[in-house]
């Protein structure tokens, strides 16, 4: 297990229901447990170059995606305190919340690398948008309820043309996410590998793909579509014109998120999705 942390991030909106009170509960276990801490409730520290062994994120899944792109190649683990709903990133749930946060800042704790991939939007060649996916890049259509074309190619060879209401490629980690939604396969975090999947698709045999993460994946929207635009993590929008080409690419960089010692991905499947059945726990 790592070395317990001594300098922290702790992060989150303020503006959130929970978040400051929790903080304030959570502060002097922290401060009896390290030795500097980087308070962060207004999302203006610069993260990419914050010096930290840990960064305690507290909200929902959305604050940890959030932290995630602000750390950018900043290679520190996050740990999710879960204020939130299904909270399938957060370790740290309010139940026993101090207890459990005294177990992290023991060093009680693994750390999953997961990949992330970069967006690029093209516009007659040239880039007019960039960033960074740890769940998934949607591509789907605008305010009117119109069929889009959306051609995806692989390695700048085409495999398909979509007509539906969009596509979504997403990270393993994303792959319980809007993907699931659409009818997307659950993919184990730990694997490297991108989920293509079709979003309510006019042909009914296009059906969800699981590639490498090697392959460079290129989305078009048709020249004939109108409204479309992409989304990154649910948080970052940017409209899209005929012709433009959403080029995604795995990132050099990880994302290392902390799991409780013990986490069983699994049995979060079964309480988070609702499985049931003789498993066990």
């Amino acid at each position: 297990m790592p070395s317990p942390p001594k300098k922290l991030i702790v992060t989150g909106d303020r503006k959130k229901a929970r978040v400051e009170e929790t903080v304030e509960t959570a502060l002097p276990v922290l401060r009896e447990a390290v030795d500097d801490i980087i308070l962060d409730l207004d999302g203006t520290e610069p993260l990419e170059s914050a010096d930290a062994d840990l960064a305690l994120v507290f909200g929902g899944d959305g604050a940890i995606l959030k932290t995630a792109r602000r750390l950018g190649s900043n290679r520190i683990p996050l740990c999710g305190v879960n204020l939130g709903k299904l909270g399938f990133l957060a370790t740290v749930t309010d139940t026993d919340l101090l207890d459990n946060l005294r177990a992290i800042l023991r060093g009680e704790f693994v750390i999953a690398p997961a990949i992330m991939f970069d967006c690029v939007v093209l516009r007659d060649g040239e880039p007019i948008h960039r960033a960074r996916a740890v769940n998934d890049a949607v591509v789907s259509r605008g305010a009117l309820s119109r069929i889009i074309p959306v051609t995806v190619r692989l390695d700048g060879d085409r495999i398909a043309t979509y007509n539906g209401d969009g596509v979504i490629v997403s990270t393993p980690l994303g792959s319980t996410a809007h993907s699931l939604s659409a009818g997307g396969p659950i993919v184990e975090p730990g694997l490297d590998a991108l989920i293509l999947t079709p979003i309510c698709p006019h042909t009914l045999s296009n059906r969800p793909l699981v590639l490498p993460a090697s392959r460079r994946i290129e989305l078009e929207v048709d020249d004939t579509a109108n409204g479309a635009a992409l989304t990154i993590d649910g948080q970052v929008f940017q409209e899209l014109a005929s012709g433009d080409r959403v080029a995604i690419a795995a990132a050099e960089d990880r994302f290392d998120l902390v799991r409780a010692a013990g986490h069983d991905y699994y049995r979060t499947l079964r309480e988070k999705l609702g499985w049931s059945g003789r498993f066990g726990d």
